[in-house]
């Protein structure tokens, strides 16, 4: 099992097991963390259906622009699949933000309803 840099989060191999107790805790430390750095723009229940061909990752073909105002190219977003989403290797575990919204990647051009997408503003670094 891999870990994420900053909140130490739980990131199975593509063989591994997935327990709903590692997603749990990842929950738990992406909500305490937000907690102790002033909170996040916190966007629920978001449908997503329009996908269009894109070659950025070449494992998932389909990119959806997700519209969600006062978004910059310097934020940072988090999005938070369901678990379904989240294990079945169908979305990129990376996303992008840009002046509007939030770039989605995926292997599907399925509607999707997203749980929670996080809008940290202005913390955009180059090299992440």
């Amino acid at each position: 099992m891999q870990y994420t840099t900053n909140l130490n989060l739980k990131k199975p191999g593509t063989s591994d097991n997935v327990s709903i107790a590692d997603i749990n805790d990842n929950m738990d430390a992406i909500d305490s963390a937000i907690a102790n750095a002033g909170g996040a723009d916190i966007h629920t229940s978001i449908s997503v259906s329009s996908w269009s061909s894109d070659a950025t990752y070449s494992d998932y073909p389909y990119r959806a622009s997700v519209a969600i105002t006062g978004v910059t190219a310097s934020d940072v977003a988090e999005v938070v699949f369901g678990v379904e989403q989240a294990v079945s290797g169908d979305y990129a575990p990376v996303c992008a933000t840009y002046s509007g919204g939030v770039y989605l990647y995926a292997k599907r051009n399925d509607a999707i309803t997203i749980p929670t997408i996080l809008i940290f503003k202005g913390r955009y670094h180059e090299d992440l």
